[in-house]
């Protein structure tokens, strides 16, 4: 029997996955969460097979919850389950450590086999965002440095000299979730520091005479 803990901030959704998943003999949902917070305690605690997880969530995202999840060494498979299949955001995910990458405008079937595949050790992606990552990585004609919106905004609020605790305030984020995003931010354009990541954006994100402020 394969135990699957479910995350997503909508009941809604939740409730969807709970009652699909109970269609299915070869599995059973052992606990829920609607934040990424709690995620760690409930994986330690309920020991799952697989985490269903969204990405987009209050408080700690869902690539966030990967990372303190591969941080904390718990061995629990982890299957996003979202919405996006943004290429920037489907690498922050696969980047952190997640085992898989499904739409939630999959069939049914399509997730429970989702689950079945990343519970054996397999790696399911949706074809969607399989081709988001190709033309990706056609359009750019070399290796990829993409960022999610999120990251871009964290990033030019860097170039324009913020603090975390302003970064914080303007994006009405955590400060903890801006510390996450820098720390990814550095990772993927392969710098240092905050400095050289204000170079890399002043040169790569905008052409020369381009100076203006985020609103």
């Amino acid at each position: 029997m394969i135990r699957v803990l479910v995350v997503d901030d909508h009941a809604v959704v939740r409730t969807g996955l709970m009652h699909l998943l109970a269609t299915a003999g070869d599995m059973e949902c052992v606990g829920q969460a609607a934040e990424g917070e709690a995620v760690p305690e409930l994986v330690a605690r309920l020991r799952p097979d697989v985490v269903l997880l969204d990405l987009s969530m209050p408080g700690a995202d869902g690539v966030t919850v990967i990372r303190d999840l591969r941080a904390a060494a718990l061995p629990a498979r982890i299957l996003v389950l979202t919405s996006f299949s943004d290429a920037g955001l489907v690498l922050d995910a696969v980047h952190a450590g997640a085992d898989g990458y499904l739409l939630k405008q999959s069939e049914g079937e399509q997730i429970l086999d989702g689950v079945r595949t990343v519970a054996a050790g397999g790696a399911p992606v949706d074809p969607a965002v399989a081709r988001s990552l190709l033309r990706t990585v056609r359009e750019r004609g070399g290796p990829t440095v993409a960022l999610t919106e999120r990251e871009t905004e964290v990033l030019e609020l860097i170039r324009l000299g913020y603090p975390n605790k302003t970064i914080a305030r303007r994006l009405q984020i955590s400060e903890r979730t801006v510390k996450a995003h820098v720390t990814h931010i550095l990772q993927r354009i392969g710098v240092p520091d905050r400095t050289q990541a204000a170079l890399w954006a002043e040169r790569n994100l905008h052409p020369p005479g381009s100076r203006e402020a985020p609103s």
